[in-house]
């Protein structure tokens, strides 16, 4: 509990301050993207979730959307709450011109835009403009964590093995399981020191309304004309937005019986706990936003050999296995948030050389800022690396946590015969990139 506590302050300190930064990046001053930040769904732990409404006419509009943990399934629905208008929505990572996928209304099915992905950190998305006025709804659901893909590092020990007669392991995949997620936002923070500066002369706060949760706290309402709505307590669920929109037909608004067909067709989406049944279908419909993002062992994974095949043959394991699931997973994310943070900087810098000259940031103006961004990447490496040694610490003492178990049901010198394989295989393929 002291750990996690320290943990937790670790990140307010490190990320007070850069709760409002924003990817995608740009050095054009008119995109102003409103920040769409996803907030814990109550009755489902770890998943989260938001609503929005907002009208559109000539101008453009931007989200980005803050939370996203590499390890949830994001659905992003936007849909027109009046009649069937076809217009365009781009979702994008690093760069507003970097569009990684596009859809449109006209072409997705009964109207509603789906992105099925997953990623770390934010992303962003841009409603194209018709010229004529466009009510529509934002809703984006992320589901309770799942950590499914390393599959097991262990494979069950015969009858040999146990007596000594064989000291190897080979790839392979199961199941595990962790239970805190906290130590990864720390470098989570860090990256934020990234990439702070580069949003501010991209936000603006006079246009930005503060989304609520869409399972969360409560309503706050006043009308079309005034830009992003949002919607609390359920709305979803218990029709208070439906409620909403009614009311904006009765004092006049065209009908809107198509947006409300679509609006209990996410509703069902949302609500089918069955679609997360299947493990191994979803890493293959949710696709990793950019190419940072993984869902695959690593290669040379070894599974060592072990009287416990499960986390089942006794409470001895059971603590152990939680310790060492928790830290294959942090690897995980850890690797992750470094890879999509270089890759978002490296992509900033280049947007910056090609750019600087053309919105009225002056060459040495940029220059500056440029040598900001290697400075925070240099400290970035230095938080991975120390999180790095501390995670490896965590390993080892969980490994040694079950060369006692293993002791216990006749495998002496477990670690020195085959825990020690994941130890160095862990050590070698987690590294920081150079």
């Amino acid at each position: 509990m002291k750990t996690k506590a320290l943990l937790i302050s670790l990140i307010l300190v490190i990320g007070i301050g850069f709760s409002a930064k924003a990817q995608p990046y740009t050095l054009d001053e008119k995109i102003k993207p409103v920040k769409l930040e996803l907030q814990d769904v109550k009755s489902k732990q770890g998943a989260k979730s938001i609503i929005a409404n907002s009208t559109m006419m000539d101008e453009p509009q931007y989200y980005y959307v803050n939370g996203c943990s590499m390890y949830q399934f994001i659905d992003v629905f936007i849909f027109s709450n009046f009649g069937s208008p076809n217009f365009t929505v781009e979702l994008a990572k690093n760069t507003w011109n970097e569009v990684e996928r596009t859809a449109t209304t006209g072409g997705s099915k009964n109207g509603i835009v789906n992105f099925k992905l997953r990623t770390e950190g934010d992303f962003g998305f841009k409603i194209v403009p018709t010229g004529k006025k466009i009510n529509y709804s934002i809703i984006i659901y992320a589901s309770e964590p799942v950590e499914e893909f390393l599959g097991s590092a262990f494979k069950k020990a015969d009858k040999d093995t146990i007596e000594g007669g064989e000291d190897s392991a080979s790839g392979g995949n199961s199941k595990s399981s962790d239970s805190s997620n906290t130590i990864l936002y720390i470098l989570l923070g860090v990256a934020l020191l990234v990439i702070g500066f580069l949003a501010s002369k991209v936000l603006s706060r006079k246009k930005t309304t503060m989304l609520l949760l869409l399972f969360g706290l409560g309503a706050s309402m006043s009308g079309f004309a005034q830009g992003v709505e949002t919607f609390g307590s359920g709305a979803l669920e218990d029709g208070s937005y439906e409620e909403w929109l009614r009311e904006e037909v009765e004092a006049g608004v065209e009908a809107l019986d198509e947006g409300l067909d679509r609006l209990g067709e996410v509703g069902e989406i949302i609500r089918d706990d069955e679609r997360y049944k299947t493990v191994r279908d979803l890493y293959d419909s949710y696709t990793g936003l950019g190419d940072c993002i993984s869902s695959v062992p690593p290669p040379g994974m070894p599974r060592v050999p072990s009287f416990c095949e499960t986390d089942e043959c006794g409470s001895c394991f059971v603590e152990a296995r939680s310790d060492f699931n928790t830290t294959r997973y942090s690897f995980e994310r850890l690797k992750t948030i470094y890879n999509c943070t270089k890759t978002f900087t490296d992509a900033a810098i280049s947007f910056g050389d090609n750019v600087s000259g053309i919105h009225g940031v002056s060459g040495l103006a940029w220059q500056s800022e440029r040598r900001k961004i290697e400075k925070s990447i240099k400290n970035l490496q230095k938080a991975y690396d120390n999180k790095y040694r501390d995670l490896l610490e965590g390993q080892k003492r969980a490994l040694m946590k079950l060369n006692e178990c293993e002791a216990q049901h006749g495998i002496s010198d477990w670690y020195d015969r085959f825990g020690y394989m994941y130890y160095e295989f862990t050590a070698m393929h987690y590294k920081r990139p150079d």
